[in-house]
């Protein structure tokens, strides 16, 4: 064989060759199956290398643990809009009624004092400062005031004491909620919060700069807001 058909010969088997291997690869991998996601473990940690220190991951009590310290957990967190939660709590028909009680009873005093005042009025407006009865009156008249003033301090406080117990009962009510929502969503932490977005309402400067501070998040997920399952946990209807 001479050396020229040597060359061909080998060429074309070169190319066969090549040929064969690359089909052989091409049906390698499309032979291969796509990696499914599979769980690692059980294991006990998982460490992860770093540059200053190693970092241990591990399950404690339900929790991922990235240290010894009770603190050191990855805490599920959510928020509630107590603002919202509260008003409507306190303008539910059972605590409205507590109030309208107490009310009735200062409205009734009231239209006592007035029937007495209208008594005192007649039974005085024509009296002669130089009639002997004139300091006797007078008194009375000083008295019924007095007596006045004293019973709408009295209900003043009355009225003040009742919505302090309201809102301390409202706040009970709620927190209660809270957990059971918690409970059942398995988070760990819930803070009360107002929306970004929701108005000021503000008409001092004062009451917009408290308006800034009650707003915790200034970015936040909408996952972590609870308001809707609190809201049907106290059978609430959101206005």
């Amino acid at each position: 064989m001479r050396s020229t058909e040597r060359i061909v010969l080998w060429s074309a088997l070169a190319g066969i060759a090549a040929f064969t291997l690359l089909r052989g690869a091409e049906r390698a991998a499309t032979a291969v199956p796509a990696p499914v996601p599979q769980d690692l473990g059980p294991a006990d940690a998982v460490i992860l290398t770093g540059k200053d220190a190693n970092l241990q991951l591990r399950n404690a009590d339900g929790r991922l643990a990235f240290g010894d310290q009770p603190t050191a957990r990855a805490w599920s967190i959510g928020a509630v809009n107590s603002d919202k939660i509260m008003k409507l709590l306190l303008k539910s028909e059972r605590f409205e009624d507590e109030r309208k009680r107490l009310e009735e009873t200062a409205k009734g005093k009231d239209e006592e004092f007035r029937k007495r005042y209208t008594e005192l009025e007649t039974k005085y407006k024509d009296l002669d400062p130089k009639s002997p009865d004139f300091e006797a009156g007078r008194a009375e008249v000083e008295g019924f005031f007095k007596e006045v003033e004293g019973w709408r301090k009295e209900i003043g406080e009355k009225l003040s004491k009742l919505q302090a117990e309201q809102i301390e009962k409202a706040y009970r009510e709620m927190t209660a909620a809270v957990d059971v929502v918690a409970d059942r969503g398995k988070v760990d932490m819930v803070f009360r919060f107002v929306p970004t977005a929701q108005a000021f309402e503000a008409n001092t400067p004062a009451d917009a700069m408290l308006g800034v501070q009650v707003r915790t998040f200034l970015r936040y997920p909408e996952a972590v807001d609870l308001t809707p399952e609190l809201l049907k946990e106290l059978s609430l209807k959101d206005e």
